[in-house]
């Protein structure tokens, strides 16, 4: 208590022994500047700590989140060329396909060929001779 309140309260009729008693209930139970600025560096502490560990994890998941994306690009390149080699199958069984109905298609058209030039002949032969 400061001295000014010691003497108002012993003004009001309050006896030494009972100003005493009040000042020492006073002194245990406030907060003095250097508690406050204690409890300010301890929060302040505590404060740099969980910024520090919140840092850490935030790294670590980071961390975590290139490896995935790592493994991922990954996987997407291995997929991406094993669907092209299937691509690729594919488009050169369509080839072989292709090559074979053309070298079909080419005989239909001599064997039609040869169908239309045999049934002139006979027509020929028939009425014309």
């Amino acid at each position: 208590m400061s001295a000014s309140a010691i003497l108002k309260l012993q003004a009001a009729g309050f006896s030494t022994e009972q100003v005493t008693a009040l000042a020492e209930l006073i002194d245990s139970q406030a907060a003095t500047k250097a508690d406050l600025e204690a409890a300010k560096h301890e929060l302040g502490a505590q404060i740099g700590g969980v910024k520090s560990e919140l840092g850490a994890r935030i790294d670590s998941v980071k961390s975590d989140l290139e490896a995935a994306k790592h493994e991922l690009g990954g996987r997407i390149d291995s997929l991406e060329h094993s669907l092209g080699s299937k691509i690729d199958a594919v488009d050169h069984r369509l080839d072989m396909k292709i090559a074979r109905l053309d070298g079909e298609f080419a005989l239909v058209k001599w064997m039609l060929g040869f169908t239309l030039a045999f049934e002139v002949a006979l027509f020929y032969k028939l009425f014309l001779h």
